[in-house]
């Protein structure tokens, strides 16, 4: 029988939603289970027309793009609406009968926050009976954060002197952390350009060394 495989990633903003599902693709690829090494990735204004009848329109040409591929709709509970008049309930319902008509031949990931997922699958039994699988994203921890910043900063061959991991852990345990992986990768972003303000303020001839190195004054720029 044929391998149903549309799923539901669950996970706050900057957890790897969207990076995990294009490798899922890529290895459903590899393996000979999707026909196409396709990832078309959407969101709702990609999904939704202005105009009565349009939606179900384009609803279908996003699908049809797919085929043979995975779909990936990111932040998929904005479909929802308590608007009568919303046209999200049309992308529901078009994607439900197309999901029923190429069942064999297209898989669809759709993502967001736990909750407000819940609420989207609980406003169509058709939806909710074609989503059997679930993967959940847990939120990074301090120790986690530290290994994306520090290897995102070295693929940029920046390093981080002592103190600055010092800081940042402490930091990371203490403060509230909005936006997870994205979250490190622009604090490393936003303590690149504080360093090079300061070093630009103390400029000489002997401080080639550390043109590379992030110290705890830069990150504390940033959070402070």
């Amino acid at each position: 029988p044929p391998i149903t495989l549309h799923s539901l990633f669950l996970g706050n903003t900057g957890t790897g939603k969207t990076t995990v599902a294009r490798l899922l693709g890529k290895v459903l690829f590899e393996e000979n289970v999707i026909q196409q090494e396709k990832f078309v990735e959407v969101s709702r204004k990609d999904l939704v027309a202005q105009y009565i009848g349009h939606t179900a329109k384009k609803t279908q040409e996003v699908l049809e793009q797919a085929r043979g591929g995975v779909l990936f709709i990111d932040e998929a509970y904005s479909l929802l609406s308590s608007s009568n008049s919303d046209y999200g309930k049309e992308v529901i319902n078009t994607l439900v009968d197309e999901m029923t008509k190429h069942n064999e031949n297209l898989v669809v990931i759709l993502a967001g926050y736990p909750d407000e997922m819940e609420a989207l699958l609980s406003s169509n039994p058709g939806l909710s009976s074609r989503f059997k699988k679930f993967m959940h994203f847990p939120d990074y921890n301090a120790e986690e954060l530290m290994q994306i910043i520090e290897n995102y900063a070295l693929k940029y061959q920046y390093l981080l002197d002592d103190s600055s991991k010092e800081y940042l852990v402490q930091q990371l345990n203490q403060i509230q952390i909005d936006g997870n992986g994205r979250f490190a990768i622009n604090l490393v972003d936003d303590a690149i350009q504080a360093q090079a303000v300061r070093l630009m303020e103390q400029a000489s001839e002997e401080m080639n060394d550390e043109y590379s190195l992030l110290k705890k004054i830069d990150f504390q720029n940033v959070l402070e």
